[in-house]
């Protein structure tokens, strides 16, 4: 069933905006490398269902979005993980502590929902 979550506009560049469909959380990222596309993720780590959108460190950047618990990085519009729990809070650990830090969880994608921009507006697909 198409959502329409807004305007293109109300979606700023290169900064993950929070939205929330039918109760559950979501980001919408708008980049500068395609301002006029979108993608839409869940606003929660596969790892450890924590936000990525709140927390300690992590942060959006030329398309991989950083979880700010465990530094997992993922894509934003494939939902690829491209790092599985590197460290803690954006401190890196060393690389034989990254079992500890992934409880036993193998990598896994976010969640990413299936966005374009009709007529000026971000429709999403849930």
């Amino acid at each position: 069933m198409p959502t329409t979550l807004g305007t293109l506009a109300d979606f700023a560049l290169d900064t993950p905006t929070p939205v929330t469909i039918d109760g559950d959380k979501f980001l919408v990222i708008r980049s500068s490398q395609n301002p006029d596309e979108v993608c839409v993720v869940r606003d929660r780590c596969p790892h450890a269902g924590l936000s990525l959108s709140r927390g300690p460190r992590g942060g959006y950047e030329n398309g991989v979005i950083t979880c700010p618990w465990h530094n997992s990085r993922f894509d934003v519009c494939s939902g690829e993980n491209l790092d599985w729990t590197p460290g803690v809070a954006g401190v890196t650990a060393p690389r034989w502590s990254r079992r500890l830090i992934a409880m036993g969880k193998s990598p896994a994608p976010l969640t990413v929902l299936a966005a374009e921009v009709r007529d000026g507006q971000v429709v999403v697909d849930r």
